[in-house]
């Protein structure tokens, strides 16, 4: 009967032993917060990283030595936010503490460290339509053999990053913003197309705007308006009115890059005085700055 009690007693001694370790160690109130957020994706950024949104992970931690081991991760495991057409705007985790595991980041917080900072990091030149990328991000315990299984509720945060309308117009194969076309020697009905062809990107619709100095026509030496000659251009065979102010050629799709030639066609010579006759034709390109949120 002796032994029978001792037996008992010391299995009652374990258990309340067992239950003193587990509440020696707690956490809770888990969150994820923004710390600095750009919220905006150049494409046509040139550095490593077109942009960088902080994050700060918070947690209260009761116990000496206790570790809570931690998973970011988006709440669909990839590492991409998503637009509106499922385009993906790809980054890379980036912590000073942590590693990356496949697509998530694993962190760990003790109770002499309850924070921590990590980064989504974006690189450059990734070519997306204008428009809004989504995703949820999550912040849950990692549970496994090596980890201490400390029960909290999970934490998440909808983020996002703008793709603004951007657009860029040059001389294909040329990097000066100037260019001295030679029309040669005038006739009557001369086609030229010895032009350099325009090179245009554009994450969005966009518009072609020219602005002909003279409205569409070459101007005498002598700056007399009376010996101006006509002419007319063509962008990619279509023809632009040079006699309005602010002539337009509108495209609809977004383009990666397309050539778009330039042709010219003069008009009547005849009983204009020889000498030199010039314009000046200013091309731009605008985006169309509307776009789905």
């Amino acid at each position: 009967m002796w032994i029978k009690q001792l037996r008992w007693g010391g299995w009652f001694l374990i258990a309340i032993n067992s239950i003193s370790s587990v509440l020696a160690c707690e956490a809770s109130a888990l969150t994820i917060q923004p710390v600095s957020s750009q919220s905006q994706y150049d494409v046509f950024n040139t550095g490593t990283y077109a942009t960088i949104n902080t994050y700060r992970i918070d947690a209260n931690i009761i116990g000496e030595d206790c570790k809570l081991s931690l998973v970011l991760q988006l709440n669909d495991t990839s590492r991409t936010l998503k637009g509106v057409n499922q385009d993906k705007l790809n980054f890379e985790w980036s912590g000073q503490v942590g590693v990356p595991i496949a697509n998530q980041w694993h962190v760990s917080l003790t109770d002499s460290q309850p924070s921590t900072t990590i980064q989504m990091r974006f690189p450059s030149k990734q070519w997306l339509a204008s428009g809004t990328y989504r995703g949820l991000l999550e912040v849950s315990p990692s549970y496994n053999s090596d980890n201490q299984q400390i029960e909290i509720s999970p934490s998440s945060l909808p983020v996002s990053v703008t793709v603004p309308p951007a657009a860029k117009v040059h001389f294909y194969g040329l990097t000066q913003q100037h260019y001295d076309l030679d029309l040669g020697t005038l006739y009557s009905n001369k086609i030229i197309r010895s032009a350099p062809n325009l090179w245009v990107q554009s994450n969005t619709a966009y518009t072609i705007v020219l602005e002909s100095s003279h409205q569409g026509m070459l101007r005498h030496e002598s700056d007399e308006t009376k010996w101006d000659i006509p002419y007319e251009l063509s962008l990619d065979n279509d023809r632009v009115n040079l006699g309005q102010l602010d002539a337009k050629i509108q495209r609809i799709s977004a383009t990666i890059g397309q050539p778009i030639p330039l042709s010219f066609v003069i008009g009547e010579t005849e009983n204009k005085p020889g000498g030199i006759y010039d314009d000046t034709l200013q091309i731009s390109i605008e985006p169309l700055l509307s776009q789905q949120p």
